[in-house]
């Protein structure tokens, strides 16, 4: 960055003799680091000169620091420029200068470009603890942060319980101390306290959200997110919140110098090379939540493992019913808990057994509302070979609790069962043959509770309500009507009842998706092995059959309301009625009938769109004809085949009605390019003119 030129020629020139302004030149530098961050050229020549005593005053420095945003990772020369800059000397910079660096270095070592940087410093940053030109505090935060078990030295331990016992026992040594003890629990630290100033304070949430846009950015952002949560190192949450924690940290006790330990581990290299020769932990219930031990879990697999596992599953979650059925539990304690459960079961895909029988006890008392995005979440884990006896035992009962709260938490009911849904499905084409007409059937009686519940719900609903509830539906149906695989998860219509009630449904949104939906399903049809016939009854086709031709009627071809077939009643109009309402939409304009009523151009929900893409389209062929705006005849809408050839006929621009380039088309797509597809989707699937053009 230029803006650093001044800032360097300023730093070697003493205050009364510049004759650039050192303060608007900062400012300016903050606000390009704030905004885009500073690449590593920019980042290295502050960050030198901030490592050497200048001319500059103490505020123009610490300003500067606070304000370095990496604008990609740390390179690790920049982290050892400043572990050089640490300490007395001659030409180090000032004890405010080295503290604020340190501060930098703590809430940056995640996104150093070389981890192991600091970890080869840690003897220099140890040895530098008595020092009185560096501030402890900051120091013993960094140490607390980087401290692994080949850093613990019996030498260190010593060093440092007497440099607490000659300062009186200050907060932040017996921070790092407790770090060290974590390593070595034989360490004694006698009768001392520790207080939230003797561990590292969380970065200010302004600058990681800052750091995180920067990064993000400059598309390093998926890059330091992999390597901060890359699971490969035990997590650490703080000893303050684990002080009150229901599932500790991972923690190995009673090991010694030579022992190989989750603590120890830093990389994926490192756990591969170690696997065989890691100790368990002290407190396995740390697998719920610590990625790096539920991988050890996984690949090194041992009946002690599983049992004690398995008696501490058991015993929590027996005294977690017994509490809350008694109306005595800890509301803070359950919730952790179940995260923890969710955080396993997201890694393993499985729940455990024991978390079967406790949520099959638990969801008859559970009050319908507390915890409920986690309860719903590890539902969608439930495995089943028969629905009915996991309905009766898993979802009735939420069913039943949630019946008590309001409406609005219905939409989460319809989202679980989406989920489970999507993980039935995931499990079945993993098998490697799923004929069996059982688990069908369970699919098919899944998807028939869904439906019949999501018609009670619409129908219980005052009109012009359930946005998001409809939503959820469609979105269910939207992942069904793509789902299937044939011998795996068969084709399963929605009830075309509900189909058409939300067909029915005032926004051009809704009407789009379940087009796109209706659409989704004769693509699945058309591409599963022939002939159908032989895989599902002909009222199952019929039914799509029905319903295609009347929404093809009702929006392409100007025949709404018109059923040939008397079993397909989805918009079934009474004869005597329509010639009724055609009478009277005819008595309003001789151009209007009630078959065209629902089309593209004069439908309710769609006619604005339909009015926008005309302009569009009529702009369009004026620039390119080059035609006279000034005498141009234009289309006052709405657009019909009648009223574009009368438009032609009397000067205006010439445009077919049908065709792969005429109106309808148009229209069809101007929608889709802005998210409403479903009826293009619908069309091009449906009318073969435009299927062999798509």
């Amino acid at each position: 960055m230029d803006g650093c030129l001044p800032w360097v020629t300023a730093s070697r020139i003493p205050a009364k003799q510049r004759t650039v302004k050192v303060s608007s030149v900062v400012d300016a530098i903050c606000r390009y680091a704030l905004e885009d961050g500073l690449n590593e050229d920019s980042l290295r020549d502050i960050v030198q000169l901030a490592s050497v005593k200048t001319n500059l005053d103490q505020t123009s420095i610490t300003t500067l620091i606070k304000n370095l945003y990496p604008a990609q990772r740390v390179p690790g020369d920049v982290v050892t420029t400043i572990v050089g800059a640490l300490g007395q000397g001659k030409g180090k910079p000032s004890p405010g200068t080295q503290d604020s660096l340190v501060k930098w270095l703590t809430i940056v070592h995640e996104v150093i470009e070389d981890p192991n940087v600091l970890s080869r410093l840690y003897g220099v940053l140890f040895g530098m603890l008595d020092m009185i030109s560096i501030s402890r505090t900051s120091l013993c935060h960094l140490l607390s942060l980087i401290t692994r078990r080949k850093h613990v030295k019996p030498f260190r331990i010593q060093q440092l319980l007497e440099l607490a016992r000659g300062l009186g026992n200050e907060p932040v040594l017996q921070g790092l101390l407790r770090i060290f003890k974590d390593y070595y629990p034989d360490i004694i630290l006698g009768r001392t306290s520790t207080s939230r100033k003797s561990f590292a304070p969380q970065p200010d949430a302004e600058w990681q959200t800052r750091i995180s846009a920067i990064l993000d950015a400059s598309t390093a952002a998926d890059e330091t997110t992999a390597n901060r949560y890359n699971g490969f190192k035990v997590s650490r949450r703080g000893p303050k919140r684990s002080k009150a924690s229901a599932i500790p940290d991972v923690h190995t006790y009673h090991a010694t110098e030579a022992s190989v330990t989750l603590e120890g581990i830093d990389n994926a290299d490192d756990f591969v090379e170690k696997l065989d020769r890691i100790e368990p932990p002290g407190q396995m219930v740390s697998f719920l939540t610590d990625p790096l031990l539920q991988k050890f879990v996984e690949l090194q697999p041992a009946p002690i493992i599983s049992t004690r596992i398995d008696l501490w599953l058991s015993i929590c979650l027996e005294d977690l019913y017994r509490d809350e059925k008694l109306g005595s539990g800890d509301y803070s304690y359950l919730r952790e808990i179940l995260e923890g459960l969710l955080k396993h079961v997201q890694y393993t895909k499985t729940l455990h057994s024991i978390t079967l029988d406790f949520l099959k006890a638990y969801l008859p008392i559970w009050n319908g509302s507390e915890n409920i995005d986690t309860i719903l979440s590890l539902l969608t884990y439930v495995p089943f070979d028969r629905w009915d006896d996991a309905y009766k035992a898993y979802f009735m009962p939420v069913e039943k609790g949630m019946a008590t709260q309001a409406m609005i938490a219905y939409d989460k009911l319809i989202d679980m069962y989406t989920s489970l849904l999507q993980n039935q499905a995931s499990a079945a084409t993993a098998l490697p043959d799923s004929r069996n007409l059982t688990e069908h059937q369970t699919f098919h009686n899944l998807v028939a509770h869904v439906s019949t519940l999501s018609m009670s719900l619409l129908l219980s609903l005052a009109p012009g309500t359930g946005h998001t509830l409809t939503s959820s539906i469609l979105t269910f149906y939207e992942y069904l009507s793509t789902s299937s695989k044939p011998h795996f998860v068969p084709i399963m219509l929605p009830p075309m009842h509900l189909i058409y009630l939300v067909l029915q449904n005032a926004s051009p949104t809704t009407f789009s998706r379940v087009c796109g939906i209706i659409g989704a399903y004769k693509a699945a049809f058309d591409t599963h092995p022939k002939p159908v016939k032989d895989y599902y009854p002909a009222h199952v086709t019929d039914a799509l059959n029905w319903c295609l031709r009347d929404i093809y009627h009702l929006i392409w071809i100007a025949r709404a309301l018109i059923t040939a077939d008397q079993k397909a009643l989805g918009l079934h109009c009474d004869t005597a009625l329509r010639t009724t309402l055609n009478d009277y939409v005819g008595s309003l304009d001789r151009e209007y009938a009630i078959g065209a009523a629902f089309g593209l151009s004069n439908n309710s929900w769609l006619s604005s769109m339909s009015a926008s893409a005309w302009r569009a389209l009529e702009e369009r062929e004026i620039s390119h004809e080059g035609f006279d705006r000034n005498t141009l005849r234009y289309h006052q809408g709405p657009v019909s085949q009648r009223s574009l050839d009368v438009l032609k006929r009397k000067g205006g621009v010439s445009m077919d009605w049908d065709g792969s380039k005429g109106y309808k088309v148009f229209v069809l797509e101007w929608m889709a390019q802005r998210g409403l597809g479903g009826v293009r989707e619908l069309m091009f699937a449906t009318v073969s003119e435009l299927r062999t053009k798509a």
